[in-house]
């Protein structure tokens, strides 16, 4: 057959043009744009100024860790006389913000309040003087200020092992990098995640003699408010906390023994109301025909008064603390199953209503026979809820804190002036909180 002849030399498309090669540091960088430097530029200013510096205050961000940093900077401001200042970084501030959580919180501002958005991404600045000290909330904001500011003035409250949050990977180094920074204070949320950050295998170096724990403290759950009443139209009301997308709440683990507990009577729908409690919370229907309620969305108050109205909670949470959801349904007197982790093996301390379980099946489901049982007790609930441990007066419960986050900035206002390269100065032996 006749052969297909060649295709001209002079016709033929002209390669591709080759594509820019782009620099190693603008590769790094875009992948590193988390940790940038907090832009700043100096002013001259007398005031002392305190800014607490995270990612976001909306609506879905104030619940646990952000309202108490919120709380914890206001206390620290009122002690040192500073003007108050809420920096943003992914989303702009919403000033009412901070007036809800105090007003949640019980606390006043005596201080001005200032709020400004320093966006990741963007030129804009934040003002800095000579007397501007600042609060971090996360190892990023903390990575991002530590190339910027003195790490005297510099203070991080760290609510979770954020090393948790990867897996074994580069975030995760720079992570563990971050949390081994000498000379920044860190104020620890739970004395069991102080432990955890400062003694065996997966121990910080050098974090304890700059760390200090604090206990939270639930001033919407008062434990001289009235007996424990829960029954509504002849049915208990239990709290599933729901977070599909939040892999440390084990979501999966807890419907899995939720819908066994189900199936063997142990919850039934004549004497039991469950509500799935979270984000992005699946439409679904139990065995026997149980239909539970999805719960999202609620505003700080709100969800208090929600709280208020529990018989019982199932609430996991795959770390070495005891997050809040269990301490917000114990501080309410209601009965709660939450999982062993680790150093967490027992959450007595805060209440005998608090039970434990190990994380397989058979565990957890046996667990939600006691709770089920523990909740029927009226009486018990309410006694265990007089006696227990925790604080419900966040001033009481960060008295130590703030003292030595204040010590801490004051002997900063006192060094020399930051050079263009942030000094570390020698860490300072603090003893941890009792």
């Amino acid at each position: 057959p006749e052969s297909t002849p060649p295709t001209p030399v002079d016709h033929a498309p002209p390669p591709p043009a080759p594509s820019p090669r782009q620099t190693a540091s603008d590769w790094l960088d875009e992948r590193l744009g988390w940790h940038r430097p907090v832009n700043i530029f100096p002013v001259p200013d007398t005031r002392l100024r305190l800014t607490i510096v995270t990612d976001s205050v909306g609506e879905s961000s104030l619940f646990g860790g952000v309202g108490t940093a919120l709380v914890l900077g206001t206390l620290v401001a009122n002690r040192l006389g500073a003007v108050l200042r809420l920096a943003t970084r992914t989303e702009r501030p919403d000033p009412a913000a901070l007036g809800r959580v105090l007003s949640a919180a019980g606390i006043e501002l005596d201080q001005p309040f200032e709020a400004v958005y320093a966006p990741v991404h963007g030129g804009r600045d934040l003002a800095v003087s000579e007397n501007d000290c600042f609060l971090s909330t996360s190892w990023w904001t903390t990575r991002g200020l530590l190339s910027s500011i003195r790490r005297d003035r510099l203070c991080y409250i760290l609510q979770e092992d954020e090393r948790m949050f990867y897996p074994f990977n580069d975030e995760r180094l720079r992570c563990q990098q971050t949390l081994a920074e000498p000379g920044v204070f860190v104020a620890i949320n739970t004395e069991l995640l102080h432990r955890h950050l400062t003694t065996g295998p997966h121990a910080i170096p050098g974090l304890g003699p700059r760390a200090v724990a604090f206990e939270p403290a639930f001033p919407g759950n008062r434990a001289e408010g009235p007996a424990v009443n829960r029954r509504q139209a002849g049915r208990r009301q239990l709290f599933f906390y729901a977070r599909p997308h939040h892999p440390r709440n084990l979501f999966v683990t807890g419907l899995d023994a939720l819908v066994t507990a189900i199936s063997q009577g142990i919850f039934t729908a004549r004497d039991w109301q469950i509500h799935l409690v979270g984000r992005d919370v699946p439409d679904l229907e139990f065995p026997a025909g149980m239909q539970p309620s999805r719960v999202e969305g609620l505003s700080w108050n709100d969800y208090n008064a929600f709280v208020n109205r529990m018989d019982a909670g199932f609430v996991l949470m795959d770390t070495p603390h005891p997050s809040y959801p269990p301490l917000d349904l114990a501080a309410a007197g209601a009965a709660v199953l939450t999982n062993r982790h680790g150093s967490k093996t027992d959450l007595s301390r805060y209440s005998s209503n608090i039970l434990m379980a190990d994380t397989d099946r058979a565990s957890l489901v046996a667990g939600l026979a006691r709770l089920a049982e523990r909740a029927a007790d009226d009486e018990a609930r309410a006694a265990a809820r007089a006696e227990d441990g925790i604080c419900r007066d966040w001033s009481v419960a960060l008295e130590e804190t703030v003292s030595r986050m204040a010590a801490h900035y004051t002997h900063g206002m006192v060094a020399e002036p930051a050079t263009e390269s942030p000094a570390i100065l020698p860490v300072r032996e603090l003893a941890r909180c009792g």
